[in-house]
């Protein structure tokens, strides 16, 4: 007998531990509040930008403090209530969610532009709304039952994921039409490709939430 099955057989009869599943939904609060702060700021005035940024870099923080806890209860806990290797998978997935976030007010500090192009604010809404599915997702992954629900809302991430990509395309065939400085072409370019890299990582969480729940039902 598998040493994962061995521990999904001890979760299922011992008495249900809520601590892991409330780490992951507080996580989750924070990187959906990560996202909104990215949204808002991919269409505010540029001397907004460095608030904005702060404020992303704080909640980064917290979700790292967040996936340090649950790496430490893991030594910790007898019994999980879910294998091993999938808590681990989920939580460092989620806590890539967060940084690809950061990245992007990151990146732009270094070019020293907080300004956005109207598909930059496109892709900050494809990022919060891809977020806001992972939160509702993974507040049902405590019930076996929900297992329709969260199969069908990680599908929608990754209609969510499409629709980034094509928005992201049409971004740089505009880019290419438009902008004649190398420079900036670089730079664009290389901001839409971190907007679209953070709906990915969500989609890779989606993955992660969608491959624990087929293993339960």
């Amino acid at each position: 007998m598998s040493q994962s099955l061995i521990s999904r057989i001890l979760a299922a009869v011992a008495p249900k531990d809520d601590k892991f599943f409330n780490l992951f939904n507080q996580h989750t609060k924070i990187l959906v509040e990560a996202a909104k702060q990215l949204a808002n700021m991919s269409s505010a005035p540029s001397e907004e930008f460095d608030g904005y940024f702060a404020e992303i870099r704080r909640l980064e923080g917290m979700a790292d403090n967040i996936t340090r806890d649950v790496l430490l209860s893991l030594h910790k806990t007898f019994i999980t209530p879910l294998d091993r290797g999938e808590i681990k998978d989920l939580i460092m997935a989620l806590d890539d969610v967060v940084d690809y976030i950061e990245d992007i007010p990151m990146r732009s500090s270094l070019y020293g532009n907080g300004s956005f192009t109207v598909e930059m604010a496109a892709l900050g809404q494809f990022v919060l709304r891809a977020a806001e599915k992972l939160e509702e997702a993974v507040g049902l992954m405590h019930d076996v039952a929900n297992a329709s629900r969260i199969i069908d809302i990680c599908k929608m991430i990754g209609e969510i994921e499409s629709d980034a990509d094509r928005n992201m395309r049409q971004g740089v065939a505009r880019l290419f039409r438009e902008e004649n400085d190398p420079k900036a072409i670089i730079r664009i370019k290389e901001m839409y490709e971190l907007y679209e890299a953070a709906v990915d990582r969500c989609e890779d969480v989606g993955d992660v939430i969608h491959g624990i729940t087929l293993e339960r039902i």
